[in-house]
Formats: C-alpha cells, sequence, structure tokens
C-alpha cells in the first residue's frame, strides 16, 4: 500500500507539469498523423480510444489518491488552527464525521450568526468580536397546518 501512495503522489505530481500536456498533445499529433497510413480505419481509432480509456482510468485512481492526501492534510492544518486558537470551538475539530443531517443544523446557526452580524454592521456596529454560537438559535419550521379546515 506504502509503494501504490509513493507511486500514485510521484505520478500525481508529473502528471500536473506542463510536459505532461505536451506529452498528451504529441501523442495525439502523432496518432492523427499515422492515420493515412492505417487508411483511418477500425485499428487505428481502437489504439487512441484504448489508450485514453486506459490513461483515464488510471488518472482517476490517482488524482483521488491526490485529492484524500490534501484533504486530509488540510484538515489538520485546520485542525490546529482551532485548537491553538482562543476561543474556538474545539468541538468543530473531526466535525467532517458529523452526519449530514448535524452538519446542515451547525450550518444554519452560523448562517443565523453571519445574518444577525450583517445586521449588526447597518447599525454601525463591528464585525470583529467572537460571538458565542451557541447562542444562535435554529429556528425549526412550523407543522404544516392540515387542509381539511379546523
Amino acid at each position: 500500500m506504502e509503494y501504490f501512495s509513493a507511486v500514485a503522489k510521484w505520478l500525481s505530481n508529473k502528471a500536473a507539469q506542463p510536459l505532461a500536456c505536451f506529452a498528451a498533445f504529441l501523442v495525439i499529433l502523432v496518432w492523427g498523423l499515422v492515420g493515412p497510413s492505417f487508411r483511418f480505419n477500425n485499428t487505428w481509432q481502437l489504439i487512441i480510444s484504448t489508450f485514453a480509456a486506459v490513461i483515464s482510468i488510471l488518472m482517476l485512481f490517482i488524482i483521488q489518491n491526490s485529492q484524500n492526501r490534501h484533504t486530509i492534510a488540510i484538515q489538520l492544518k485546520l485542525d490546529e488552527i482551532i485548537r491553538a486558537t482562543k476561543g474556538a470551538h474545539n468541538e468543530m475539530m473531526d466535525i467532517e464525521k458529523l452526519t449530514d443531517e448535524d452538519l446542515t443544523r451547525i450550518q444554519k446557526k452560523y448562517g443565523l450568526l453571519a445574518e444577525k452580524t450583517k445586521e449588526d454592521l447597518k447599525h454601525g456596529k463591528l464585525d470583529t468580536h467572537t460571538p458565542d454560537i451557541s447562542a444562535a438559535r435554529v429556528r425549526t419550521p412550523a407543522a404544516p397546518q392540515s387542509m381539511g379546515g379546523k
């Protein structure tokens, strides 16, 4: 597994270089130039189709591996900022592991806080303080009224 990670990291770095784009362009150019010698037949088309499919599938996994590494690194950096910031909520570390419902609930709290801050700014107040997020009340929609009258 560690070997795959090392190879994926190396390939990901190489694929992001301008030389990789040039190499892909060169492959397509050569393929197009040899078309007349193959009389543009099915074999000639199959070569580029197979090559493109194989490279696409491999790059899918390499890019996903790279994205996962970067996401973990960013998350760890954010966790460190939260840990080191006075007044920050340490409960926000590992928040990505919460359920969608929990994330939505917290997102609504921050949305309400942003709305309150915008109102405060309209009234000349500063927005540089650190309000308590637990003070934000998430309003839940009222239960729907029945259509049958009373």
